[in-house]
């Protein structure tokens, strides 16, 4: 389940310790540390942070079976380009 965005200062992301447990786990193995941040919060030090933009793309790889999900969209178009020519 992908679980909402919090949004602090114009920034939109996820606390990994918000995340259901195989969400956390997987997604620390997946991410590189480079992309955690971490954002001061009313004189609290959150460390633990993704930004959402990271986490939609990560969550939608994740629930993507081989791609194929993706790619039927976009035969669609094809054909639908292809009956209008």
């Amino acid at each position: 389940m992908k679980i909402p965005s919090e949004n602090y200062r114009g920034i939109e992301f996820v606390r990994l310790s918000s995340l259901p447990e195989e969400q956390k786990n997987q997604i620390w193995q997946a991410v590189g540390r480079d992309k955690i941040i971490k954002i001061l919060r009313n004189n609290v030090l959150l460390n633990d942070c993704l930004q959402y933009a990271d986490y939609v793309s990560w969550y939608n790889r994740q629930h993507t079976l081989n791609g194929e999900q993706k790619i039927k969209p976009i035969e669609q178009n094809i054909k639908s380009v292809i009956k209008i020519a």
